[in-house]
Order: structure tokens, then sequence, then C-alpha cells
């Protein structure tokens, strides 16, 4: 078979597709008007925004699905596949219905989450240089009980970066920081005591949060939990340890960490960091 006949084959089978498929320089045109355009723009942003909130949640393993529905929606659409294009999108809405209905918790969740956070957030009042002091004092008087009383903890508190997304994981409050709640607290088995307690600007804001993670099996309070480390790395916070059967502290801040502190030395470390930022 000579090389012509091979091209030959090729460009007939192009202009038999393009005959089917009725595609074309003026048919893209029309497909992808501006309209067409920011419709698929929006679309992509709205998933990329339900990606971020659900991603730790059992409901991002829907999202693969969809975006391949809507790529096989596309797709159709450009090659003037009527029939495919309707059965993609019959199959997308019946995946979103179904999602609602199975993921119905998750999604209350989300979107309590996100207006119980921002307004959580919003009240936190800044602090001066002495309330900071202040707070640091108490903080390491309350840390260094729970450390005495060898009462396992997890006290997540605010250095730089907005702690919002490790509030959604966790049960909303709005009080002042105390020592006599916070040993409370932790020293009786609940929702509150499963997870950690975030501290945002000398306000308790949350407490039984698992940070980046949604309904963990295991949620330990270790040095070595991904997501006490992701707390501390990439949202900068300042993760505080306590465990049964020791009497020293484990604090962890972006890479460094502190392992077995004594309580005597607790304080300074403390303004070494709350004081920096």
């Amino acid at each position: 078979m000579s090389s012509e006949i091979i091209q030959g084959y090729f460009i007939d089978g192009y202009r038999l597709l393009m005959e089917h498929a009725q595609l074309s320089v003026d048919n893209l045109s029309s497909v992808f008007s501006l309209v067409t355009v920011l419709d698929i723009l929006v679309v992509l942003g709205i998933v990329s925004w339900l990606w971020v909130k659900i991603r730790h949640t059992a409901l991002a393993r829907v999202i693969p699905n969809f975006v391949i529905l809507l790529l096989i929606f596309v797709i159709s659409k450009m090659l003037g596949l009527v029939a495919v294009s309707i059965l993609s999108l019959a199959l997308m809405v019946v995946l979103l219905v179904a999602a609602i209905l199975i993921y119905s918790s998750d999604l209350q969740k989300i979107v309590e989450g996100a207006f119980i956070s921002q307004s959580t957030v919003n009240k936190v009042k800044h602090l001066s240089d002495a309330d900071v002091n202040e707070f640091i004092r108490d903080l390491s008087d309350t840390v260094g009980a729970l450390a005495k009383l060898q009462i396992p903890s997890l006290l997540v508190v605010r250095v730089t970066k907005p702690v919002s997304r490790l509030i959604e994981q966790g049960t909303s409050l709005h009080t002042p920081f105390n020592r006599d709640f916070v040993i409370d607290t932790f020293s009786h088995r609940s929702k509150l005591s499963s997870g950690a307690m975030i501290i945002d600007r000398g306000l308790i804001v949350a407490a039984g949060s698992t940070l980046t993670v949604a309904s963990p099996k295991r949620f330990p309070f270790t040095l070595d939990n991904p997501s006490i480390r992701q707390a501390a790395t990439h949202w900068e916070a300042l993760a505080i340890i306590t465990s049964k059967g020791t009497d020293t502290v484990s604090l962890l801040h972006k890479n460094n960490t502190y392992a077995k502190l004594a309580t005597g030395s607790l304080e300074r470390v403390l303004k070494s960091i709350l004081l920096a930022k």
C-alpha cells in the first residue's frame, strides 16, 4: 500500500467525521459562543469551590464522576452528538440529586460551617501587647496544669493565618479562654474533647475539631498526626499537646517541633512564637 493511498484513506476519514460531526470553524464558533464560554467557566468555578469545601469528606468521590460527565457533555456538544449530550446532562442531574440525598448531612455541615466559622472569626477582637502577654500566661498555666494532671489534650492556637477552615471540622464556640473550662473539657470524654480546641486571639472558637480531616476513625493527640502537622505547617498554627503518662508538653509550629518540653520552659517558648509574629 503506497503512501498516497494511506494519506487518502485518512483524508477521507477526516472528511467523513466532519460531515457527521458537523465540526468546522463556523460550527465551533457557534458552539463556543461567549455565553457558552462564560457558562462553562461558571460551572468550573462552582466545581472548584465545592472541591475545596468537600475534598476531606465522603462527597469528594462524587466530583471526579461529575467532571467526567461534564467533559463528555462539552465534547459531545462540540461534535454535535445530540443524544450523548442529552444523556450526559441527564446523568449529571441524577448524580447531583443522588449526592444531595445521600450526603445531605455533609452538605448541611459545609453550609452551616461556612457561615458559623465566618461569623465567629468576625467576632474575634484584636489583642493589645498587654492582652497577648496575659493570654500567654493563662495559656502556659492551663497547659502546665493539664500536663501535671497527665490529661490528654490538644490546643491549636492561631498565630498568623485565619483558622476558619479548622473551625469547620469541630463545634463552633465563642467563649473567652478560661483555665477551668479547658481542663474540665478535656477531663471528660465527650465530643468536645475528642478533637482539638481552637483558640483565636484569646477566644475559644471551636472544640472537638479534627482540623483538616472529616470524621476520621482515629484522631490521636500526637506529633505524627498528619492533620495536626498540616495545621501547624500550612495554617501556621501553634499545636500544643499534653499526653497521658507524662508531665511534659509537645509543641508544633510550622516546621519547628518541641518534644517533651518541661512546663517550666513553656511560657518562654510560647512568647518566642506568639510575640514574634
